[in-house]
């Protein structure tokens, strides 16, 4: 191992006033975690007695830290017992925090031998699931609208070294997990991420710094991450407005405006699905540097199967979308449909009163003198003719487009020799020059005479006896 100079760190005065849950897990210990609660700088020598602890009572045991929140103190914490080469261990968690960005599989730093992997990821799922998960009954996001996308995300952040950074035990791989100080997080780690990862037949099983990252990663994404709930549960609102479309539930102002959301929410989350498929993609490639011997690790398969399963989420998505995009173009259909049912119903009523007023406004302005009796013997016959035209005016329209553009039904009847049949390389209809197809089609019968009173032979059967 190459030595580095360590970097000196100020101890922090500011103790601050939130506490931060520190968890120490080991896979052989009798409980799931050890936990203290931080308070300040002072907390150092607990943790670091704690985790000498874990080292002595599990020798060479992966060593897993989660820590929920960020103090400004938190670096002098950790780096009492994690060798402080790296000095952007509450640089990561401080993004973790409260940033918004994501961060691929990188290495923190490109010296030494042993040098740390970090990654931030948004997980995704049902915001529903995680509450059920740990037994919570989740709130009621119906009342103000769909759940925005920041109930679907957990942010993770993760800080992982195989070897040389636990200063009680150099040869550990040690694994720090990030999470914020929320209630759901809190809850998730304390009751499945622990027990996840000790449960995993695969947990035990030394790797070096690419396959223990990859591992990593691949185990939070697979407990935290699940895009077919996601697929689920947009199907159900897909559902739901189809219903609402079809009964015509709500105004449709109301509906197009929801959908035009779940459109939006699709868009979003294409994004953070893009960036996981990059991520596993990223990974793959650190198959390379893995020594031959190494490479046929089940692991690299998983990681082959997310990829192939991100890629099928994808085009799901995109189909949902079309789905959505679709319903919506029916709403506005069905609009300039029925608007213009109430135009056509406003024409026939002009057509009744517009010669009405038209004969009403002649008699009102003409300086002759005429008997009332006059505008009744010409508004009746106009009124008559007018109600005439109006009742007959669609039927005649019809009878001409009838005759002008025939409006019969007519059915495609699908014929035998258009398709390839079972057993057969191409339709009937396929003239394929030079070649005989009477070897092909099993259906037809060979035209040749019998040889020796054993019955017919196919051509492609003589073809076979002359090549041998």
């Amino acid at each position: 191992m190459s030595h580095r100079r360590p970097h000196r760190r100020r101890l922090v005065s500011d103790a601050g006033h939130e506490t931060i849950s520190i968890r120490v897990g080991s896979s052989r210990s009798s409980t799931k975690y050890h936990q203290i609660l931080a308070r300040g700088p002072q907390d150092a020598r607990p943790f670091a007695r704690l985790v000498d602890d874990q080292t002595r009572a599990h020798p060479k045991d992966p060593l897993i830290i989660a820590v929920n929140g960020f103090r400004p103190w938190l670096g002098d914490v950790l780096h009492s017992c994690i060798e402080d080469y790296w000095s952007d261990i509450p640089d990561l968690d401080r993004a973790v925090q409260f940033g918004s960005t994501m961060q691929f599989p990188e290495r923190a730093s490109k010296r030494g031998q042993y040098v740390p992997w970090t990654f931030i990821i948004d997980h995704m799922n049902v915001p529903q699931v995680y509450y059920w998960s740990v037994g919570m009954n989740p709130p009621v996001w119906e009342d103000s609208g769909l759940p925005s996308m920041e109930n679907f995300r957990f942010r993770t952040g993760v800080w992982f070294c195989a070897r040389g950074a636990c200063r009680s035990d150099s040869q550990i791989s040690v694994t720090v997990i990030f999470t914020r100080p929320d209630e759901i997080s809190e809850h998730v780690v304390k009751d499945l991420l622990f027990d996840y990862l000790w449960h995993d037949e695969d947990f035990t099983q030394p790797r070096e710094d690419e396959e223990g990252l990859c591992w990593t990663f691949s185990r939070l994404y697979w407990l935290l991450t699940d895009w077919q709930n996601i697929i689920g549960e947009v199907l159900a609102r897909l559902d739901e407005a189809e219903a609402n479309s079809h009964g015509r539930h709500l105004p449709v102002k109301a509906r197009t405006r929801r959908m035009h959301a779940e459109v939006d929410r699709l868009y979003e989350m294409k994004d953070y699905l893009q960036f996981h498929t990059r991520a596993f993609k990223k990974l793959q490639k650190l198959k390379e540097s893995v020594p031959r011997n190494g490479q046929v690790d089940p692991l690299w398969a998983d990681m082959d199967d997310a990829v192939e399963d991100l890629e099928q989420f994808d085009s799901r998505l995109d189909s949902l979308r079309e789905r959505f995009n679709n319903l919506i173009e029916l709403e506005f259909n069905i609009t300039n449909a029925v608007q213009a049912d109430n135009s056509a119903f406003l024409s026939a009523v002009a057509t009744l009163v517009l010669p009405i007023s038209f004969l009403a406004s002649l008699f009102g302005i003409t300086t002759v003198t005429w008997p009332v009796i006059w505008y009744l013997y010409a508004a009746v016959p106009i009124f008559v003719v007018s109600a005439a035209f109006t009742a007959v005016s669609p039927w005649a329209r019809r009878r001409l487009q009838v005759a002008l553009y025939p409006l019969e039904e007519r059915r495609l009847r699908l014929r035998r020799n258009q398709f390839t049949l079972l057993g057969e390389e191409l339709p009937d209809n396929v003239d394929v020059p030079n070649a005989n197809r009477q070897g092909r089609f099993k259906h037809r019968r060979s035209m040749t005479a019998p040889l020796d009173g054993f019955g017919t032979r196919s051509a492609s059967r003589k073809r076979s006896e002359k090549s041998t």
